[in-house]
């Protein structure tokens, strides 16, 4: 299972933000944004919900946002 993030850079922060199903997350570096996205996937579904442990792929849709990585 994945969860897919389309990230873009938006005043000054790295933005995820995930359709299916709806959820969003922020960090100012590429780290702080992973680590927010591991804490997000934890806080969004219950204990026992396999989407747990799902790989989270993301997607970069601008120039400055790849700047950070």
């Amino acid at each position: 299972m994945e969860l897919t993030f389309d990230v873009r850079e938006e005043d000054g922060l790295l933005v995820a933000v995930c359709t299916d199903p709806d959820m969003a997350t922020q960090g100012r570096t590429l780290e702080e944004l992973i680590q927010m996205l591991k804490e997000l996937i934890l806080c969004h579904f219950d204990e026992g919900d396999e989407r747990r442990q799902a790989k989270a792929r993301l997607n970069f849709h601008d120039e400055s946002a790849l700047a950070y990585a």
